[in-house]
Order: structure tokens, then sequence, then C-alpha cells
């Protein structure tokens, strides 16, 4: 019933479709971490970015300490968390990370990224410290950010990160 709703509207109007790009790991490899670093970094090229974070616990908005809290904090004009059954709304809701797409669809995002997902048919980039695992975990990652042998990208050289985003962005 949402898509039908979804397709009228689309037809109604012209919805500006984002880009989106997960990002992927194991727990506590540093996703919330590189975000917090790539946020600003995009934000300061003119982007406007928000994030949907799948977590089944982080669901208490604006509350320092919190994953949504941090990502907010480092320049996510929107911040969705999201189980399958419940977003950070207070009301509950089924949904799927397509209806939050839609609602970040609306209001023009350039770019959505995925915290999480490493199952999904999303593309994706996965995060990789030595010190939680060795290798990737995600299918095909497009790209492997961390600190293993053979990672496209490091930790903290958020700038190239943030430039190879930008040039995906057409096929993402």
């Amino acid at each position: 019933m949402y898509s039908e709703q979804k397709q009228a509207l689309a037809e109604t109007q012209a919805l500006k479709r984002p880009a989106v790009l997960a990002v992927s790991g194991v727990h506590n490899s540093g996703k919330t971490t590189l975000l917090e670093k790539l946020l600003p970094v995009l934000r300061s090229r003119g982007l406007k970015v928000g994030v949907i974070k799948h977590d089944g616990h982080d669901f208490t908005p604006d509350v320092p300490g919190t994953d949504s809290y941090r990502l907010r904090e480092a320049g996510a004009e929107g911040v969705a968390v999201y189980s399958g059954t419940r977003y950070l709304l207070t009301e509950e809701f089924r949904l799927t990370e397509q209806d939050l797409l839609a609602l970040f669809e609306r209001h023009g995002y350039d770019l959505v990224l995925l915290e999480g997902f490493k199952s999904s048919g999303w593309p994706k980039i996965e995060v990789v410290r030595s010190a939680i695992s060795d290798a990737p975990v995600s299918f095909q990652p497009l790209a492997v950010v961390g600190d293993i042998p053979g990672a496209d990208f490091d930790l903290n050289d958020i700038p190239a990160l943030a430039d190879w985003i930008e040039a995906q962005m057409p096929a993402l």
C-alpha cells in the first residue's frame, strides 16, 4: 500500500532519488566513528546527508552517548534508527529501509548512508579494524576502509574516502 502511495506522489512531483551507500562492518568495527568523521567533510562539500542506522536498541533521540546523537552532532541532516519494526520517531510502525528512503527522498537528500545492512543488496563500503576482525564480512563491498592489508582506504583518510564516494554517487 505504501509503495502505491509513493508511486502516486512521484507521478505528481519530480522526486529526487538520493544516492545510497551502506557503511558496514562487524560490531564495534568503527562504523559510527567513521561516519562521525565523514559527515562534516561531506557537508562541507555542500551535500545534504542523512543516515539510517540499523539497530535494535538505540531508540532514544538526542541523548548524549547514543549513536543517533553522535551522528546528528556530526552533521547528519536526518537520522533514522531502524530495527525493522520500529524507527526513531515515537510511534511504532512496520517499515523497510525503502520506506525510510522515501522520507529522505522527499526532503531532497543527495546521499543517504545506511549504517549496518551487511547482508543487504545495497552497495556498501566495509569498515575492518584488525583489532576486531581480519577480513570483510560483506558480500562484495565496493571498498574496504580499515587498517588491514589491502584496505582501499585508511581509517583516517577521510578526504580521499569522501572524494571516492562523490565519484561513485551517479552509480549508487
